[in-house]
């Protein structure tokens, strides 16, 4: 079976509801599309820590920056505002020693609202009719 992403909260309410039903895991994970072990694993962590919520806010992954390296990134894109996705992640990944993406730079940047408006690449003439 494949990976999965981590269950959301609804959908692990619904496990625990199963469970508590009297269901067993084999005639529960094919519901998810998830392993019996999967489905499992989710009522254990309600029985023992009475949690029906993914154990991070983005589905079980944990955050890839800390809020330092957020900021030091933030300078960064701010020092230089017409910086290359691509020469950002390799200023990243010297700097902060944090590899990630070009792709992965662009989505943080778009999630904290910071944008790299580009320089005009000549002087405006001021003569010139606008």
């Amino acid at each position: 079976m494949a990976s999965r992403e981590a269950f959301t909260q609804r959908e692990r309410r619904a496990i625990i509801k199963y469970f508590e039903q009297g269901w067993e895991s084999p005639d529960i994970a094919p519901q998810f599309d998830a392993s019996e072990s999967g489905v499992r694993r989710v009522y254990q962590q309600y029985r023992e820590e009475g949690r029906d919520k993914p154990a991070f806010e983005n589905c079980g992954r944990k955050p890839a920056c800390n809020d330092e390296q957020k900021q030091q990134i933030i300078a960064m894109v701010e020092s230089r505002r017409d910086i290359f996705m691509r020469e950002l992640a390799e200023q990243v990944e010297k700097e902060l020693k944090l590899k990630t993406s070009r792709h992965t730079l662009g989505r943080w940047l778009n999630q904290w609202g910071i944008t790299r408006k580009k320089r005009p690449s000549t002087r405006r003439n001021s003569s010139a009719p606008t």
